[in-house]
């Protein structure tokens, strides 16, 4: 029984690894996307982003100090409601180019 128990505590390290080196992986891929389409100023319709957003998806307009974005469709999202508390306004957010939504 606590051959079973030291296997079953193996496997769920195991298993919380194999979670954290994805999260790592799937990290460094999406900043190497992002470089590149930096690098050579990729525009969504190049990326198949366009097709996609036919199907329905919303093109985001307004992204928060975090990184959250909005497209401005429905309520507005607790960010920007914190933020015009504060004084601020919708277009302090609005999104005006690819790179915006990429980071610098």
């Amino acid at each position: 029984m606590a051959e079973l128990d030291d296997l079953l505590k193996e496997r769920e390290a195991l298993e919380e690894r194999i979670k954290e080196v994805s999260r790592r992986d799937r990290l460094d891929a999406l900043n190497t996307c992002r470089d590149l389409i930096k690098k050579f100023d990729f525009q969504p319709a190049e990326l198949g982003l366009k097709r996609i957003m036919r199907k329905g998806a919303a093109v985001p307009k307004y992204m928060g100090p975090n990184g959250q974005t909005w497209a401005g469709r429905g309520r507005k999202p607790v960010w920007l409601q914190e933020a015009e508390l504060q004084g601020k306004t919708a277009d302090d957010f609005k999104i005006t180019s690819l790179a915006e939504i990429i980071g610098d």
